[in-house]
């Protein structure tokens, strides 16, 4: 191969690198908490985690090298599930008796959300190994809620009352709804994935909101998603 062949064989894989595109529909589950220190007033609080699931679809542009590695960015579109589960234990005093209160609640709330990633990527095309992270912005969509709330005063007093219904980012007059006050969530992400042959994609990633459901105490959606996706690469 002469010398000026080797130039602009290395010059077409270079050009090649820097505008290698593929899109990645893609989707999986979520473990989704919230970070809050109060979510039932006047109550002990103990908020735990729920399952969801998450679809969508990624753009990957390819813009470089970095070493050893493919450097590229990724903005993506998914419909994502967040939530939380909060069991709330408390006593109050009234008509002359001391009253025990238990509710568990489940919260599922709705987002579209676009994330932007740096992505780094090593390997060969039978695999490689990726990192990602980048910020991201969310537009809830609303949601549902369940709960059961448990009152008695140890002695003769027992009910135990049921309620579900719809969650709203804005007033509502509607019966049995709960609203939160903040629709935008924004985030940051990270994690790593594992790519197969070019055609099939793993990622792990954690993200964390910046802001809060309601702007008047700590709430912020945690996230953790596991997803499978099948790359599909054009130029």
């Amino acid at each position: 191969m002469s010398k000026k062949t080797l130039i602009a064989a290395l010059l077409f894989g270079s050009v090649s690198l820097a505008h290698a595109q593929t899109i990645i529909p893609k989707a999986g589950i979520t473990i989704s908490n919230l970070a809050a220190n109060q979510f039932v007033g006047d109550m002990e609080n103990h908020i735990s985690s729920r399952s969801g699931f998450v679809i969508g679809a990624a753009y990957n542009l390819s813009v470089g090298t970095v070493g050893k590695g493919i450097f590229s960015v990724q903005p993506e579109i998914t419909f994502i599930q967040k939530g939380f589960k909060v069991d709330a234990s408390g006593e109050f005093f009234g008509s002359e008796s001391f009253y025990t209160i238990n509710t568990k609640q489940e919260y599922k709330i709705n987002y579209l959300e676009f994330p932007v990633l740096a992505k780094l990527a090593f390997g060969t095309d039978k695999i490689r190994f990726a990192v990602n992270a980048g910020p991201s912005i969310g537009f809830g969509l609303g949601g549902k809620f369940k709960g059961t709330t448990h009152v008695t005063d140890n002695a003769d007093y027992n009910e135990t009352t049921d309620a579900k219904g719809k969650i709203h980012f804005y007033d509502s007059d509607e019966l049995n709804s709960v609203e939160f006050d903040h629709n935008v969530d924004f985030g940051i992400q990270g994690g790593v994935g594992i790519i197969l042959l070019n055609h099939l994609a793993f990622d792990v990633r954690y993200g964390t909101s910046l802001t809060n459901l309601n702007h008047n105490n700590k709430s912020k959606n945690n996230v953790l998603q596991f997803t499978v996706g099948v790359p599909i690469q054009f130029n």
